[in-house]
């Protein structure tokens, strides 16, 4: 009987310590953490084979982190064994900001994966705004390729880059793109 006490008390002061998400990085209440949520374990080559089965979905991914956007640090890019299949990390709102030493670590993410669609209103919007001149537009997409720093705030590349997804809607006969990336509500770096 008391072997049973004892097995039982340890599994409940696991449990508690598992469900306790650190409050220098994860907000209280956040989503993952709520009770009853379910977080799934990928890996970055599963999530890059079907993004769109992980939508809406709380996820725990490891990567190596090539890229930390250098304004801001409000996003990350990190790659399993495919190089060439990058993981766009956004700061939840838990986050700060990633710091760029990330850059060559290894990580692990917690957060919850989110789909961009890009369909002809999406550009119109987006269009409409750079007429507008509005310098902090949401719409800008940000994929952390190399030299992309040099473009930020060029109308010009902008719009070049509009046409450019206008063309791939156009190429592929489809209504709209759909780019995936994971607002993070926690990260670490892996030591």
């Amino acid at each position: 009987m008391i072997k049973k006490l004892f097995l039982f008390a340890i599994a409940a002061i696991f449990f508690a310590s598992c469900n306790n998400a650190p409050k220098d990085q994860a907000a209280e209440g956040d989503q993952m953490y709520a009770a009853g949520t379910e977080v799934v374990m990928v890996s970055p080559d599963e999530f890059n084979a079907n993004p769109d089965a992980f939508v809406n979905k709380n996820v725990v991914i490891e990567g190596t982190a090539v890229h930390v956007c250098k304004h801001g640090g409000k996003r990350m890019f990190i790659i399993g064994t495919d190089p060439e299949n990058r993981i766009q990390i956004k700061a939840g709102d838990a986050i700060a900001s990633f710091d760029e030493t990330l850059e060559g670590s290894d990580v692990t993410i917690n957060g919850m994966v989110d789909e961009l669609r890009i369909d002809e209103a999406y550009l119109t919007q987006w269009e409409n705004e750079l007429k507008a001149d509005n310098p902090e537009s949401e719409l800008k997409i940000h994929r952390g390729e190399e030299g992309h720093q040099h473009d930020e705030g060029d109308a010009d590349a902008e719009y070049e880059q509009i046409e450019a997804y206008r063309a791939q809607l156009a190429e592929k006969n489809v209504d709209h793109l759909s780019y995936y990336s994971i607002i993070a509500s926690e990260y670490k770096e892996k030591k």
